[in-house]
């Protein structure tokens, strides 16, 4: 399609930048047959029109979600001059999740690698005390950052991974995240010291249950060694998060038995994150006259391979469950990070796991539109002692019972355990305090997270990211805006890489 037509609905009008030139422009998100395009009108170029969302209704879902969660929020400004590479390409949000690569070296050479990571030419890893201050910058942050992911390249080659993670665990860092491709993974000893240094959670690149899948995404056989990483970490007291990045035309027809395999791992595997390809850095893979995968067509693809979910009704953005965090904070009077993203970065959904291993999709026995949407109403707990205020949270929150269908609701699950698995969502620590793998509640998050491309480019969602990169100088950076739009991600590299070079010049 290379232009919008008569009888197309209008949607939105955003601020974004020329998927030709990246000068800042003004972009119409409309409606054409159901679907959703973006049509950039940049004043040097003529038009260009992308789809970006393969289902209208559940787009107009997720905008009525950002309505609820940011209620009086404006357009983002369009950036002027330099701004593509200033204030304008920041976020408004304090991050939930802080990302520091350590190294852009890797053991692999991917077809498909937004990093564009090798293990040739130049490289770097981050020396500890240059990784010290940027951990302490985020724990100087006005709402101190406490979860952070090291990533690359592939984070385990740097040389001192299993002293980083003692380092961060000993800054006092609640949660220790690793994106990895799991290939040193697959030696149980080497998983076991990176437990016992502190690390929390494997974000492990899996595309899918078939080496042909493999060959064509990462350029080898892959599977044995996937398989076997997972069953080192069944060794540990470590989690495992499937992170498939799906092309269309490719490997679509993996997220059934993805999820399959994760459930017959539920014990360790704690969610799924399935990541359409995005168009920046390295893109080998081609698809095949496909429609460009996104989050509609994956929360479709799911259902019909599975199942197990409706389309649109079990899926909600991630920023839902900001409401959820925003009570928790009120009654605990206390500071927390809600996922302020924006409703089209992310949407998921959850998966009571019971004793025999069956999956029941949460939203089918509970009534999450309704308990999310009441979260907004809960009221902060009144200056009262310890026991009035342990009693006003159990009445705030014990009134939302009635969300769930008894009728249909698992054997042995209750309200209250149901509201304990919510409140660790928001809270990572609950879920790895000693006997978490006994807390009699297992369940599988699936969700998509869709980071821009020049086709997709949006700063209302910029300014609204919630997973920021850390530079070396303490500055936190905007993964679309890392990895896409302004590339901010080149320069950064080519800094770390010359510090590097004049050390060993001194030396």
């Amino acid at each position: 399609m290379s232009e919008s037509a008569a009888g197309d609905m209008h949607i939105d009008r955003v601020a974004s930048l020329c998927p030709r030139c990246g000068a800042p422009c003004a972009a119409a998100i409309f409606d054409h047959n159901g679907k959703v395009y973006q049509r950039c009108e940049c004043g040097c170029h003529e038009p260009t029109t992308d789809l970006i969302f393969s289902d209208s209704a559940l787009y107009r879902k997720l905008d009525a979600w950002n309505r609820l969660v940011f209620p009086g929020a404006e357009t983002a400004a369009m950036p002027g001059g330099n701004g593509c590479r200033a204030q304008a390409m920041k976020s408004a949000n304090e991050p939930c999740l802080a990302v520091i690569d350590i190294t852009n070296r890797c053991n692999f050479r991917c077809p498909v690698c937004f990093a564009e990571a090798t293990g040739e030419g130049s490289h770097y890893a981050l020396d500890l005390a240059t990784l010290r201050k940027m951990l302490q910058a985020l724990l100087d942050r006005p709402v101190p950052c406490r979860s952070v992911q090291f990533s690359g390249g592939e984070p385990t080659l740097h040389p001192e991974f299993p002293a980083i993670l003692r380092m961060t665990r000993e800054m006092g860092f609640t949660h220790l995240q690793v994106a990895t491709n799991g290939s040193k993974f697959a030696d149980p000893g080497y998983a076991k010291l990176c437990e016992e240094a502190g690390l929390h959670t494997l974000y492990l690149q899996f595309d899918g249950l078939s080496d042909e899948v493999y060959l064509k995404m990462r350029g080898q056989r892959l599977l044995d060694k996937k398989i076997a990483a997972v069953r080192a970490v069944e060794q540990t007291n470590m989690r495992l998060v499937l992170v498939p990045t799906v092309i269309g035309g490719v490997n679509v027809d993996q997220l059934g038995p993805i999820f399959r395999f994760a459930l017959e791992h539920s014990r360790f595997v704690t969610g799924i994150s399935i990541q359409p390809a995005a168009h920046v850095g390295r893109i080998g893979v081609d698809e095949q006259n496909a429609e460009p995968f996104n989050l509609a067509a994956m929360a479709r693809e799911f259902g019909q391979q599975t199942g197990l979910t409706r389309f649109p009704d079990d899926w909600f953005p991630l920023n839902a469950l900001s409401l959820l965090s925003r009570a928790i904070e009120r009654v605990r009077d206390e500071r927390v990070h809600p996922p302020l993203c924006d409703a089209h970065c992310s949407i998921g959904t959850f998966f009571y796991i019971d004793d025999d291993n069956r999956p029941f999709c949460l939203s089918n026995f509970f009534d999450l539109d309704g308990f999310l949407r009441g979260m907004a109403q809960v009221k902060p707990v009144a200056e009262q002692g310890l026991i009035g205020r342990q009693i006003s949270k159990i009445r705030q929150f014990g009134r939302f019972a009635s969300c769930l269908d008894r009728s249909k609701t698992p054997p042995g699950l209750t309200f209250e355990r149901l509201i304990r698995s919510l409140d660790a969502w928001e809270d990572k620590t609950d879920g790895r305090s000693e006997g978490w793998d006994r807390r009699g509640f297992n369940g599988i998050f699936v969700a998509g997270m869709h980071f821009m491309d020049a086709h997709s480019y949006n700063l209302r969602r910029l300014h609204r990211c919630i997973i920021q990169y850390v530079s070396t100088d303490g500055e936190l950076i905007p993964f679309c805006s890392y990895n896409a739009g302004a590339r901010l991600r080149d320069p950064e590299e080519l800094t770390r890489i010359e510090s590097l070079q004049a050390a060993a010049s001194v030396r």
